[in-house]
């Protein structure tokens, strides 16, 4: 089992309902629903980083997907629903293709 540690946090009343309301439906309790959820958060926050750095090209799709702990096809996928569109100068395919072939999904 991973390691943890005891932190404290102030919520909002509807949080907490609304944490003991999933808790509830899933079986489990107050701190499993959270660290469920704090860990969905991290997720989606590492995701919009990477997503932001590719639309600000400053970095490549191969590694954006690094960062954010996705395969390279999830981060063209993620790319896709929130529109960020693919670097295509020349250079940054270059990049693209030099990453896949050397580490490549």
């Amino acid at each position: 089992m991973t390691e943890t540690t005891t932190i404290s946090a102030r919520v909002y009343k509807s949080q907490l309902k609304e944490i003991e309301r999933l808790a509830r439906k899933r079986g489990v309790d107050k701190s499993d629903a959270l660290r469920k959820l704090l860990d969905e958060g991290l997720r989606q926050e590492r995701l919009a980083e990477a997503l932001q750095l590719v639309r600000e090209n400053k970095t490549t799709v191969w590694k954006a997907a690094e960062m954010a702990g996705v395969s390279y096809r999830a981060m063209l996928r993620a790319m896709k629903s929130e529109n960020v569109p693919f670097p295509l100068s020349v250079e940054s395919l270059k990049a693209e293709l030099g990453e896949l072939i050397e580490g490549g999904e």
